[in-house]
């Protein structure tokens, strides 16, 4: 499964997000999911119940460092007649390019 996703912090009383968003990228990177960083949002890849337990603990670290409200936007790819990679699925756009 590949999921992408967006976590913004409301009422931070700050523009930039970039602290929370190192924060969440920290919490993805002590698990065993491949991901990659877009200037939007991030696509991961694993099985669904990580991905989503991983999701909750971003949350949780988010309110620890003071959001009263995170906004999350979630893209699924649950792709289940083969298995597929983020890096395949770009390969495949690049390669008529």
């Amino acid at each position: 499964m590949i999921v992408e996703v967006s976590v913004v912090p409301v009422g931070t009383g700050e523009t930039s997000v970039s602290s929370y968003v190192k924060a969440a990228i920290k919490i993805i990177e002590e698990t065993d999911l491949d991901y990659e960083i877009n200037s939007m949002g991030t696509c991961v890849q694993g099985e669904w119940d990580e991905i989503f337990s991983t999701l909750k603990a971003v949350h949780d670290e988010l309110a620890k460092m003071g959001c009263n409200r995170i906004v999350t936007t979630v893209k699924i790819d649950d792709r289940r007649d083969k298995f597929s990679t983020m890096d395949a699925k770009v390969a495949a756009v690049e390669e008529d390019i």
